[in-house]
């Protein structure tokens, strides 16, 4: 399976798990509104976009912290 399509699996199971109807609506109003046919990427700065690719290869790497264990440290 490509990186795509397990992607594209894991936001399925993530968008159906039952307590997320929040997302489901703001995914509708997204999808309603056109704002997923823009490609706001391309009005990025190259540090927004360095940011983001920074932000990738952090979670590729396991560099990352749950909301919850963010809040248990932090809070």
């Amino acid at each position: 399976m490509d990186e795509n399509n397990a992607v594209r699996e894991e936001l399925v199971e993530w968008i159906t798990k039952p307590g997320n109807e929040e997302l489901l609506e703001t995914l509708k109003l997204m999808k309603e509104s056109g704002s997923l046919q823009e490609d706001w990427y391309e009005g990025l700065s190259d540090d927004e976009r360095g940011s983001i690719k920074k932000g990738q290869q952090d979670l590729k790497e396991g560099r990352s912290l749950s909301s919850k264990e963010f809040w248990e440290k932090h809070g």
